[in-house]
C-alpha cells in the first residue's frame, strides 16, 4: 500500500498531539502544523493526500487554510475539526470542497472512518479524472487518424472504410467479418424499403463503422470472457457516444453518425443510449439493428450456433414491435434468401 501523508493543524498543542497519535497508531504518516500560515507552508513543501484543521485558529483561520490547499493542489481531502458553536461555518466549507467535519471532542473511530472515506473519495476522483483524460486522448487520437486517411485516401475511401469495418470486427470475439456481411443486408434491405439511392452511401458507412466507439473500451472490458458487471455494462454503453464523437467531426462520415449513435435503440424506447422510440431512432439505425440480429443469430458465435434463416426470421418476427420497426422487418423479409445467402458467401472470401 502506498504511503498515506497527512497535515494535521491546530493550534492547541496538546489536541495535535492526540491526533498525532491517533493517526500514528492508524498507520498514518504526519506531519504538523502549529497554525494556518505554517500549515499552507507544511503542505506545500510536502503535498499530504489529507489535511484534519481546526477552524478556529489565530492569524489564518481553517476555512482560509482550506482555500488555500484546495488553490495549490485541487485533489487534497481535508476534515476540518469543528466546536458546537462552529457548526455553520464548518457546514460552508463543505460548499468550499472540504470532505467532511468533525464535532469537537473528537471521537477516534469517527475520524478514522471519516479520515478513510475521505481519501477513498479523493482516489475515485483522481481515477475518474484520469479516465476521462485518456478517454478524450483517445477520441482526440482516433479522430486525427480518421481525419487524416480522409486527406490521404479520398479516391478509395469506401475501401478503407470496409478494412476499418473488419479490423474493428476483429476486437470483438467471434465478430470476424460481421460488419461485411451487415452491410450487404443493410443495403439490400434499404432497396426493399425504398430509400432513396443518394441516402445509401451514409447508410454503408454507419453499418461499416457501427462500433467504432469500441476503441475507446478499455480491452479488460470489451474482451472479458465473462458477463460484464453492472459498472462495466455503464462503461461498454458509452460506445455509441465515444463513436458519434469520433465520426462527427469528419464531413464526408457526418451523415454515418445517426447509424453509429442509434444503432442500440430499441423500437418500444428500452434502448440506448438516449431511449428513442419508434421513428425517433434514424431509419438507418432501424435497419441496422434488424439485419445485425439476423446475422448474430446465423452465424457462429462463441456463445452460440448459427441457426437456420427461417428460425432467424421467426424471432425477427417475434420480436417486430419491440426491438424492432414492423415495416423494416417486412422489408427485410422480401430481400430473398439467395441474396442472403451470396452476401454470407461473399464475407469469407479473402
Amino acid at each position: 500500500m502506498a504511503q498515506r501523508d497527512i497535515l494535521i493543524v491546530d493550534d492547541d498543542r496538546q489536541v495535535r498531539e492526540v491526533l498525532h497519535q491517533i493517526f500514528v497508531a492508524a498507520g498514518y504518516n504526519c506531519l504538523l502544523a502549529n497554525d494556518g500560515r505554517e500549515g499552507v507552508e507544511v503542505f506545500k513543501a510536502g503535498r499530504p493526500q489529507l489535511v484534519v484543521t481546526d477552524l478556529k485558529m489565530p492569524g489564518m483561520t481553517g476555512i482560509e487554510l482550506l482555500q488555500q490547499v484546495r488553490a495549490a493542489d485541487g485533489d487534497v481531502a481535508v476534515i476540518v475539526l469543528t466546536g458546537a458553536a462552529d457548526v455553520k461555518t464548518a457546514i460552508a466549507s463543505l460548499k468550499l470542497g472540504a470532505h467532511d467535519f468533525i464535532m469537537k471532542p473528537v471521537n477516534m473511530d469517527e475520524l478514522l472512518i471519516a479520515t478513510e472515506r475521505a481519501l477513498e473519495r479523493r482516489q475515485l476522483l483522481i481515477d475518474r479524472r484520469e479516465y476521462h483524460d485518456l478517454l478524450e486522448r483517445r477520441v482526440v487520437e482516433a479522430t486525427r487518424d480518421l481525419a487524416s486517411a480522409y486527406r490521404q485516401l479520398q479516391e478509395t475511401y469506401h475501401s478503407t472504410l470496409e478494412a476499418l469495418g473488419s479490423a474493428l470486427d476483429t476486437r470483438d470475439v467471434g465478430t470476424e467479418a460481421h460488419s461485411r456481411r451487415v452491410h450487404g443486408y443493410a443495403l439490400a434491405t434499404a432497396h426493399e424499403h425504398g430509400v432513396p439511392e443518394p441516402d445509401l452511401p451514409d447508410l454503408a458507412h454507419g453499418v461499416l463503422l457501427h462500433d467504432i466507439g469500441k476503441i475507446g473500451i478499455p480491452d479488460a472490458i470489451l474482451l472479458k470472457p465473462g458477463p460484464l458487471t453492472p459498472e462495466e455494462w455503464k462503461v461498454m454503453r458509452r460506445h455509441p457516444d465515444i463513436g458519434k464523437a469520433l465520426i462527427e467531426r469528419i464531413p464526408f462520415l457526418r451523415g454515418a453518425v445517426p447509424v453509429v449513435w442509434s444503432h442500440h435503440e430499441k423500437w418500444d424506447g428500452s434502448g440506448y443510449p438516449r431511449g428513442l422510440q419508434g421513428e425517433e431512432i434514424p431509419l438507418g439505425a432501424r435497419i441496422f439493428m434488424v439485419v445485425d440480429a439476423f446475422d448474430a443469430m446465423t452465424f457462429d458465435r462463441p456463445y452460440s450456433k448459427a441457426k437456420p434463416f427461417d428460425v432467424a426470421k421467426a424471432e425477427i418476427k417475434r420480436c417486430a414491435g419491440a426491438h424492432f420497426d414492423p415495416s423494416v422487418v417486412r422489408s427485410f423479409f422480401q430481400v430473398p434468401d439467395a441474396l442472403l445467402e451470396e452476401v454470407r458467401r461473399k464475407s469469407v472470401e479473402p
